[in-house]
C-alpha cells in the first residue's frame, strides 16, 4: 500500500490518504494521554494511601497539622513526571480513621486539539485505627512513695501516671465487647492481690490474730529526772529513693529531785489483732517467684496490725469504668505506711493476669505467634528496685548496711526483674517498659533490656513525656490498615 502511495502521482489519492491518517493519529495521541492518565491516578493512589496510613499511624492533632504532614507525604510521594499538580480535596481525622481525598492534573497533549487542555485525577483512601484480633493487656504501675514528687511543671507523678494510663485505656477500649480486656496491677513493695482471694489453692494465709491484752501492774521504777537542755538538731533519710529531713531532737542535760525513783504503771506482753488485707509476697521455693509456672506452689500472705499494701490488682476486664475507676483510685501510701519499690513483684503479678493458669485464669491460652490473643505488659517505673528478696518468709526488705554487700544484692534483683522479663518473652507476651524520671542510668539500661526490643522502651523525662509514651503504646496497639 505504501509502495502504490509512493509511486501512485495522482492528487486526489494523496489527499485522501492524508486525511484518512488523521483521526488514525489522533486515536493514538488520545492512547497516549489515556496511558499517562491511567499512569497518573496509580501514581496518585499511592500517594493518597501512603498519606492517610501516616496520619493514622500518628496522634490526632489540629486539622492545621493533620494538613501539614499529608502535604508532606504528598509532596515526598508525588511523581512530578506523573503528574503536575496534587491538592487536598477533603480530609476527615477522628480517633478511628482518617479519611483523605486528592485531586490532581496533568497537561493534555494530542486531546489538547480536542478542547481539553488538562487532564483531571482524584483519588481517595481510608484509614483505620483498629484493634484486630484479641488484646489482654497488664498495666504494672509503679505506686511506691517516689511517686509522689513532682515534675519541673508541679505536677505530682502519680497523678500524672493516672491520666496516661486513663488515656491508654480509653484508646483501646473503643468498645466493651470482650475484645480488649485489661488488667491493672499497682505495685509498690509488695502487691494486693484482694482479700475475696483468701482461702484459694494458690495463697498461704493463716486466720486472723485477735488482740490480747497487756498484764499492767504497778512497779517503783527509775525516774530520768526532768529535761533542762533540749538539744535541737534535724537529721535526714531517704524514702524510696526521696530524700528527706526530719527533727531528731535529744536531750543533753536532765535534772532530778529526789528521790530519783518513782511508782509508775508498766505493762508486758500482750498483742495487736492481726489482719489479712490481701498483701501478698514472693514464692519461696526455688525461683517459682520469677515465672508464672507451678501453680501448685503458694504465695505467702501476711497478718498486719494495718494495712501494708496498696490497692487490689484488677483482673482482666473490658470495662472502662471499673479500669477508670481503679486508676483513678491508686495511692502512694496508707498513714505513715510509705511503700519503698520492688519490681519483680509488679512484673511477676503482670504476667499472672496474663497466664491461663493459677493465681488468676481469666487469661486466655497464649499463642505461639502472639495474636489470638495477643498478650502485651506495660511497665512503668520511677526509680530502681530499692528492696530484695528474703528466702526465708518471702518478704521484700531493705539491702545491708554494708556498701559492698548491698551492691551485691542490688545487682542480684536486677537481674531477678530481667528473669521475669525473659520468662515473659519466652511465653511471647510483649513488654513495653517505660522510665518516668529514673536518675539511674543502670535502673534506665534494665527497663530497655526488659522491653520486647528498643522501640518498646520509653524514657519519659516530664508528665508530657509520659503521656506520649502511653499515647504512643495505644497506637502501637491499635493496627493502622487501609479500609478503602
Amino acid at each position: 500500500m505504501l509502495r502504490k502511495f509512493i509511486g501512485d502521482r495522482r492528487g486526489n489519492f494523496a489527499v485522501f490518504t492524508v486525511a484518512a491518517m488523521i483521526p488514525l493519529l489522533l486515536g493514538v495521541g488520545f492512547g497516549l494521554d489515556y496511558a499517562r492518565h491511567s499512569a497518573a491516578h496509580k501514581n496518585l493512589q499511592e500517594v493518597a494511601d501512603a498519606a492517610a496510613l501516616a496520619l493514622a499511624a500518628t496522634k490526632n492533632g489540629s486539622e492545621t497539622e493533620a494538613r501539614k504532614l499529608a502535604e508532606d507525604v504528598i509532596a515526598a510521594n508525588t511523581a512530578r513526571t506523573r503528574l503536575d499538580t496534587v491538592s487536598i480535596a477533603a480530609l476527615e481525622s477522628t480517633k478511628d480513621y482518617v479519611d483523605l481525598s486528592l485531586d490532581g492534573a496533568i497537561p493534555a497533549t494530542f486531546m489538547g486539539l480536542a478542547g481539553w487542555e488538562t487532564l483531571n485525577v482524584a483519588a481517595s483512601a481510608k484509614a483505620e485505627r483498629a484493634v484486630t484480633g484479641s488484646l489482654e493487656v497488664a498495666l504494672v504501675l509503679d505506686n511506691t512513695w517516689s511517686m509522689s514528687d513532682a515534675d519541673s511543671k508541679g505536677i505530682a507523678r502519680i497523678d500524672a501516671l493516672k491520666t496516661a494510663a486513663k488515656t491508654l485505656v480509653q484508646e483501646l477500649l473503643t468498645t466493651e465487647d470482650g475484645t480488649v480486656r485489661i488488667g491493672l496491677v499497682p505495685y509498690a513493695d509488695y502487691v494486693n492481690v484482694g482479700t475475696q482471694h483468701r482461702g484459694a489453692s494458690w495463697l498461704d494465709v493463716g486466720a486472723d490474730v485477735a488482740a490480747v491484752p497487756a498484764t499492767c501492774e504497778s512497779k517503783e521504777v527509775e525516774d530520768k529526772g526532768k529535761c533542762v537542755q533540749t538539744i535541737y538538731k534535724t537529721c535526714s533519710r531517704t524514702v524510696d529513693g526521696i530524700p528527706e529531713t526530719y527533727a531528731c531532737n535529744s536531750c543533753g542535760k536532765y535534772e532530778f529531785e529526789p528521790p530519783r525513783t518513782k511508782i509508775s504503771t508498766v505493762c508486758t506482753g500482750g498483742k495487736s489483732a492481726q489482719k489479712w488485707f490481701g498483701c501478698v509476697g514472693s514464692r519461696k521455693t526455688g525461683e517459682t517467684r520469677l515465672n508464672d509456672g507451678s501453680p501448685s506452689v503458694r504465695y505467702p500472705g501476711y497478718l498486719t496490725s494495718s494495712q501494708a499494701c496498696l490497692n487490689p490488682i484488677v483482673d482482666l476486664t473490658s470495662s472502662k469504668s471499673a479500669l477508670a475507676a481503679a486508676i483513678d483510685g491508686m495511692i502512694i501510701r496508707i498513714g505513715s505506711y510509705r511503700p519503698n519499690t520492688y519490681i519483680p513483684a509488679g512484673l511477676i503479678w503482670g504476667m499472672n493476669l496474663l497466664s491461663p493458669t493459677a493465681p488468676f485464669t481469666s487469661g486466655s491460652a497464649y499463642d505461639s505467634a502472639n495474636q489470638k490473643p495477643r498478650k502485651v505488659a506495660v511497665l512503668m517505673t520511677d526509680g530502681e528496685n530499692t528492696l530484695r528478696f528474703q528466702a526465708i518468709d518471702g518478704k521484700h526488705v531493705g539491702f545491708s548496711s554494708n556498701a559492698t554487700t548491698a551492691a551485691t544484692q542490688y545487682a542480684t534483683v536486677n537481674a531477678e526483674t530481667l528473669k521475669i522479663c525473659a520468662n515473659m518473652k519466652a511465653e511471647n507476651i510483649e513488654i513495653f517498659s517505660v522510665a518516668f524520671m529514673v536518675e539511674s542510668e543502670t535502673a534506665r539500661n534494665m527497663l530497655e533490656s526488659c522491653a520486647t526490643d528498643s522501640l518498646h522502651y520509653y524514657d519519659a523525662s516530664d508528665s508530657e513525656k509520659l503521656l506520649a509514651s502511653f499515647s504512643d503504646i495505644g497506637k502501637s496497639l491499635r493496627i493502622v490498615r487501609l479500609a478503602r
